[in-house]
């Protein structure tokens, strides 16, 4: 399968480099400091609760990246892992995949997703199965409402309660999508 192959490349966009996480000790390390460090805005990805530990980290990865429907890419620059974009959600039946990304804070702010997002769109519809893209954000995450109206994305609905954050919050869900024929119309 195509999402299988690129698990073992790097993929070269807008200066950036894409390719999967290695499942090492000091990524891993690096990953629970970035989340240490970040934990209000990490929520956002990371709403069912921060890792408690590097090694955490290393079993959500291998279990995420080889145990469940996923194919995210880490994002490097000069070797630095400043996030990860991709498929946190990839659904051959029904013909679509989500996207997710996250970036640590230091790397927010530069345009950065808005650069990567063509290129991950691309490796999903030209996909036969593929014919539609979700991007789902929670209704305060401002940035990524942002990201996915800029890309051409149409809002179609809002889940009310959605999610419920480690502190008992309950928050509403955006449901953004875009369709192969849309994407098309480039």
């Amino acid at each position: 399968m195509y999402f299988d192959e690129l698990r073992n490349k790097k993929i070269k966009v807008a200066g950036f480099v894409l390719m999967t996480i290695p499942a090492t000790i000091e990524y891993a390390k690096d990953i629970f400091k970035i989340v240490k460090d970040d934990p209000k805005n990490m929520l956002f990805w990371m709403p069912d609760g921060l890792f408690e530990s590097p090694e955490n980290v290393l079993v959500s990865y291998y279990r995420r990246n080889y145990e469940n429907r996923t194919m995210l890419f880490g994002i490097f620059k000069d070797n630095k892992l400043l996030g990860e974009i991709g498929f946190s959600g990839v659904f051959f039946k029904s013909g679509k995949v989500t996207i997710g990304y996250w970036l640590r804070k230091s790397a927010r702010g530069h345009g950065i997703i808005n650069k990567l997002l063509p290129r991950i769109e691309k490796i999903a519809f030209e996909q036969d199965w593929c014919h539609k893209i979700q991007l789902i954000c929670d209704a305060e995450n401002i940035p990524s409402k942002t990201i996915a109206e800029k890309n051409g994305y149409v809002l179609e609905g809002v889940m009310r309660q959605d999610a419920k954050w480690p502190n008992g919050s309950l928050r509403d869900k955006l449901y953004f999508g875009k369709l192969k024929s849309e994407w098309n119309k480039k």
